[in-house]
Formats: structure tokens, C-alpha cells, sequence
């Protein structure tokens, strides 16, 4: 039979934390949030008066929201590559060389789409 050497799969585990990404790494952490939720909840004597629902609907929303994050910036940055344009550091840089009209233009227009994006949320509630 063979042994399992602990040391050496936490040291495997580490390793592989270290190389993901932050959002994977907060994916991960609340996957296992979910499953201690569960395993608290399925506890009669830890729940009572409290709808069970509840917590794990917040942990599957802020999953949900993470996941959704995740593959709008994957495609945005594929869109953006597939269109040729420069890279991002470059925009970021460039801004700086931009006249005053354009700078005001440019910080108009995000206003506009984030008051734009948050009405729409309040749509959605409604």
C-alpha cells in the first residue's frame, strides 16, 4: 500500500497557490466557505431560526459575480488583441498626451456608462 507523505502534498499545494491568480485564489476560498456553510447548516441544533437559504445564496452570488468578472475581462482582452489594437499599458501611458478637450471627453464618456451601468442595476432590482 502506498503512503501518502503529507509534507510533500502540502508543499505541492502551496506551490500551486502561490502561482494562481488572485481571482482563482478568492474562487477557491469561497468554495470552501460554501462547503463549510453547508456542513455548519446541516447541523439541526446550529440553525435554528435561521433560514438556510440565506448564507448560501450569498456565497453562490459572490461566486456567480466572480465568475461572470472573470470572463468579461477574458473576452474584453480578447476583443481588444483581435482588433489590433495597442495594449493596455500603452493606452494608460499615452493618457497623459491627450489634450485637455480629449481628457474631458474621455472622462465624460466613462461617467456617462458608469451612471448608465448603475441605473441599469436599479432596473434590475425593480
Amino acid at each position: 500500500m502506498k503512503t501518502i507523505d503529507i509534507k510533500h502534498w502540502g508543499m505541492n499545494l502551496i506551490g500551486f497557490l502561490n502561482e494562481a491568480k488572485k481571482e482563482h485564489r478568492l474562487f477557491v476560498l469561497l468554495m470552501l466557505v460554501w462547503g463549510g456553510i453547508t456542513s455548519f447548516l446541516d447541523n439541526p441544533e446550529m440553525t435554528a431560526g435561521i433560514n438556510q437559504s440565506v448564507p448560501l445564496m450569498v456565497v453562490l452570488s459572490l461566486a456567480t459575480f466572480l465568475l461572470l468578472l472573470e470572463l468579461s475581462w477574458w473576452l474584453f482582452i480578447r476583443f481588444w488583441l483581435r482588433m489590433g489594437l495597442p495594449g493596455m499599458d500603452r493606452m494608460v501611458l499615452h493618457f497623459e498626451d491627450l489634450q485637455v478637450w480629449q481628457k474631458l471627453a474621455f472622462l465624460w464618456a466613462s461617467f456617462c456608462l458608469v451612471l448608465l451601468v448603475g441605473l441599469g442595476c436599479v432596473v434590475a432590482v425593480v
